[in-house]
C-alpha cells in the first residue's frame, strides 16, 4: 500500500518575518574609531483578498555621530492585485516613494558599508545659519497614500505624503519638522529585464513660518530625481541624481547631487563594490553672503560570504565634506558583518 507524501511539498505562510542586523568599525587617519549598528525587521501579515499589513521597526546607531535612530520606518496596509497591469496601494506609515537610495538602508541589499551621503548628511544653512537643517533627499518613510501600477516594460505612481522628501521626521523623537502636504508623480521604463530607468517629481511645503527667527513666511520645494540600474551577468551598476530646488525668506536656492555605485560578484563568496558620489549646496551664511560648497566620497569595498546568512565586508573611504574652508580629504577604514535571516 503506498500513501501520498507531502513531508517535502511547501505550504505559504500568512505571517512572515525577514530580520537583518550589521555592525561595522570605522577607524579615521587620526585613530577616532566609531562603531555602528543596524538591525532591521520586516513583519507581514497575509489579511486575504489581496490585502496585507506590514510593519517594520528598525534601529541604528550612526557610525558619524553615534547617534541611536530607533524607528518605526513602516506601518502599512496595503492591497495588491496581481495581472497584466499590476495593481499595489499602500496606505499608513509608508515606504519612501522618492528616491534609489533609501533602498540601501537594509544592509543585506547596500553593496557597500555605508550609506549614500544624501540620505543623512546635512546640506549647508540653505535658509540662513539659524534656520532649520535639511538632507539632500532624507531617510525619508512618511504618513501618506500610494498608488502603483506596473506592467512588464513600465510603471508608475502616485502619492500624497506628510513631509518634505528632504526633512525625515522620527515617530520617536523629541522634536520633529512640521507637517507639509506634499504631492509625488513618478514613473519608470524597463526596455529589457535587468535594465530600468525612473523618474519622479515631488512639490509641497518645506519650511514653515516661525521655525526659526530667519524664516517668517511658508515656503515649498520642488524636488526632482532621475535613477536607472543595469544587471548584467554577474554584474549590478545603478545610480541616481537629485535636484531640489527651496524657497527661503531670503530667495529661491538649489542643491544637487548624483552618486553611481557598482557590484561584481567575483565567486560565489567574494565581491566588490564601490561607490562614487557629489553634492553641490549653497551655505546661505547672510542676506548677501551666499557660499558655494561641494562634499565628493568615494568608497571601495571588498566583501566575503563567511555563509549564505553572514557576509563580511572592508571598505575604505575617502570624502571631501561640506566645509568653506577645509582643502583635504579624511580618510576612514571600515570592516562590517552583515546577519540576515
Amino acid at each position: 500500500w503506498s500513501v501520498q507524501a507531502f513531508a517535502q511539498q511547501a505550504h505559504p505562510s500568512r505571517f512572515a518575518i525577514d530580520t537583518s542586523a550589521s555592525v561595522d568599525e570605522a577607524v579615521d587617519a587620526s585613530g577616532n574609531n566609531v562603531t555602528g549598528v543596524i538591525v532591521d525587521t520586516l513583519l507581514s501579515a497575509d489579511l486575504g483578498s489581496g490585502f496585507q499589513a506590514i510593519v517594520r521597526p528598525f534601529a541604528q546607531r550612526l557610525a558619524n555621530t553615534g547617534e541611536w535612530n530607533r524607528q518605526v520606518w513602516v506601518a502599512t496596509l496595503r492591497y495588491e492585485r496581481p495581472g497584466p497591469i499590476g495593481l499595489r496601494v499602500d496606505a499608513g506609515l509608508i515606504p519612501s516613494p522618492v528616491g534609489l537610495a533609501n533602498l540601501t538602508l537594509r544592509p543585506h541589499l547596500n553593496p557597500t558599508i555605508a550609506q549614500p551621503a544624501s540620505l543623512f548628511t546635512r546640506l549647508p544653512a540653505l535658509a540662513g545659519v539659524r534656520g532649520p537643517g535639511a538632507a539632500l533627499i532624507g531617510a525619508v518613510y512618511p504618513y501618506g497614500a500610494q498608488v502603483t501600477v506596473s506592467a512588464s516594460h513600465w510603471d508608475a505612481r502616485g502619492a500624497v505624503i506628510d513631509t518634505a522628501p528632504m526633512r525625515t521626521r522620527r515617530i520617536f523623537a523629541q522634536t520633529n519638522p512640521p507637517r507639509f502636504t506634499n504631492v509625488v508623480f513618478g514613473a519608470g521604463v524597463t526596455p529589457f529585464v535587468g535594465f530600468r530607468v525612473g523618474t519622479s517629481l515631488t512639490h509641497g511645503g518645506w519650511l514653515r513660518a516661525g521655525e526659526s527667527p530667519v524664516v517668517r513666511s511658508d515656503h515649498d520645494a520642488t524636488i526632482v530625481t532621475i535613477e536607472s540600474e543595469l544587471s548584467f551577468l554577474y554584474t549590478k551598476v545603478s545610480g541616481e541624481w537629485v535636484r531640489d530646488a527651496v524657497g527661503t525668506d531670503t530667495g529661491d536656492r538649489t542643491a544637487t547631487g548624483w552618486f553611481v555605485q557598482g557590484q561584481q560578484t567575483l565567486t560565489p563568496r567574494w565581491f566588490l563594490a564601490g561607490r562614487i558620489e557629489q553634492m553641490s549646496s549653497p551655505a546661505v551664511l547672510t542676506a548677501t553672503r551666499i557660499q558655494q560648497q561641494h562634499l565628493t566620497g568615494t568608497q571601495e569595498t571588498l566583501g566575503y560570504r563567511l555563509t549564505p546568512e553572514l557576509t563580511l565586508r572592508v571598505e575604505h573611504r575617502v570624502r571631501k565634506p561640506f566645509s568653506a574652508g577645509q582643502a583635504g580629504y579624511d580618510h576612514v577604514g571600515a570592516v562590517s558583518l552583515v546577519l540576515t535571516g
